[in-house]
């Protein structure tokens, strides 16, 4: 009779433990583990939210120039046409006349836009870039002086322009006496230009 007593107390303590105290500890350990993972989460987006003001602050001091500057650098659309005139003001700066302008109808979906008319490059929608490319080709002659002006203006134009290939012709020995559309200066060469400009999707 002297152990029945201490048993049932360990019996019931024991029992107490398994339905009640046991499941409380682990739940408690959950919310545990739950609070660090939310007090994380919170740090993490804390510091977004103080990245997202820096960047913002850092945005509002751009002055309205240099916006519209990146924005001609790399716009959130391409306009064909605008940019073909580009390159033809360029090159018409050194008398080298564009002609047979080329671009690839298979990546370039041309549409024509509310504002004017003018001709927009689509999305490719299976490419997973940020960013599109639009690329044209032309030919052009000139001698080599202003060849190489021409590109120094295309590199330092405020529209990013990327020049992937140059090729170049001499004029034959008999374009004097000959037919064709070719000049007759011997020191006027033919180039093909293949050329790229970007845009942000």
């Amino acid at each position: 009779m002297k152990l029945l007593l201490p048993i049932s107390f360990i019996i019931i303590s024991g029992v107490l433990f398994f339905a009640f105290v046991n499941p409380l500890y682990n739940d408690v350990s959950q919310l545990r583990t739950d609070m660090a993972t939310y007090n994380t989460a919170l740090d993490n987006s804390t510091q977004l939210q103080k990245t997202r003001d820096d960047l913002i602050a850092k945005y509002n001091n751009i002055t309205e120039d240099d916006k519209d500057r990146l924005e001609h650098f790399l716009p959130n659309t391409v306009n064909n046409i605008k940019f073909i005139l580009e390159i033809e003001q360029l090159a018409n700066l050194h008398n080298m006349p564009l002609t047979d302008i080329k671009f690839d109808p298979q990546q370039l979906q041309a549409q024509a836009a509310s504002n004017g008319g003018a001709v927009i490059a689509a999305n490719n929608p299976s490419s997973s870039l940020s960013y599109g490319v639009f690329p044209i080709e032309f030919t052009t002659e000139g001698t080599y002086d202003t060849f190489v002006l021409f590109l120094k203006d295309m590199e330092h134009n405020l529209r990013l322009v990327n020049v992937k290939s140059v090729d170049f012709s001499v004029p034959a020995a008999s374009a004097s006496s000959g037919s064709g559309s070719g000049s007759s200066n011997p020191d006027v060469y033919t180039y093909n230009f293949k050329i790229e400009t970007y845009w942000l999707k």
